[in-house]
Order: C-alpha cells, then structure tokens, then sequence
C-alpha cells in the first residue's frame, strides 16, 4: 500500500505571521498536536506542534535535564509567563523547520518505519518534489489501517 491511499489530504495549516496563539487555538479546536506551517505556494516552511510549544515555555536549564542538580526551580508561575509571552509571538520563531517529508508513492512499511526512526514527532508530511504539501500521515492513521486489514483475516 502507498502512502497516498491514506494520507489525510484535508489538512489544517498555519503561516509564519500568525501568533502562536491563534494556531494553538486551530489545534484545540481541531484536535491537533501538530499543524504544518506553508507558504503561499503551499510548500511546507516548517511545522508548529504542542512538542514545539512545550519546549520553548519550560526553561533551558531545565530542557537540558540539569533539574537533579539544580537546589531551585522555577514554580508554575514562570512557565505560565513563558506561555504567556510566546503566544503572542510569530509561528515562525518557535515552528520544528525539519519535520519528516515522505512522498505519496512510499509504501506504507516506509512511511511507518521512518516515522519511528524520525522519532521526534508522531506523523509525516506527504509532499511533492518542491516541498507541497499533499497530505499528512500520522502513526494513528497506520496503526488504525492495520486494525482494519487484522480484522479482515
């Protein structure tokens, strides 16, 4: 089976001017934890994600894995103020710009097995040879069309 049975061809996008606080809003609204950011020819610039978000609100020192030898973190009140603060800024500053790109003839064991390597985030961009967006994959997706094709046997 090749990716473009079954990529999601209607997806939600973002640009790189909008806040980050609008396209967490089209997440929530849309049950997404990740939205590929596109320019005007739909070519995927990058993608902004809850992952994304997460890292850029929880202090460096604490990213890095320092907290055991730190005698001091911060409290809820200055991740809420990072929260704060980024959401009002660019989608570009804070989107992933190497998210995974398989193309729409992959198999599908090459989509799943690339996703697992990618390791990073959940999900592939299926795109054409200049980077247009044509559909995502996700690992949802795979594992729900193997739960079909297990139920037929």
């Amino acid at each position: 089976m090749l990716a473009e049975k079954i990529m999601i061809t209607q997806v939600v996008t973002a640009v790189t001017h909008e806040r980050v606080g609008e396209v967490h809003d089209k997440m929530n609204t849309h049950k997404l934890r990740m939205i590929p950011v596109v320019d005007q020819s739909n070519c995927v610039l990058g993608v902004l994600s809850t992952f994304s978000i997460m890292q850029s609100i929880i202090p460096e020192y604490l990213n890095s894995g320092d907290l055991q030898q730190i005698s001091y973190a911060p409290d809820l009140d200055i991740v809420q103020r990072n929260y704060i603060s980024i959401m009002q800024r660019s989608v570009q500053e804070f989107m992933d710009t190497s998210p995974l790109f398989v193309h729409k003839n992959d198999s599908l064991l090459s989509v799943a097995a690339a996703i697992s390597a990618h390791g990073k985030h959940e999900y592939a961009l299926v795109v054409d040879h200049e980077k247009r967006l044509l559909g995502i994959i996700s690992s949802g997706d795979i594992l729900n069309r193997l739960k079909l094709k297990a139920n037929e046997v």
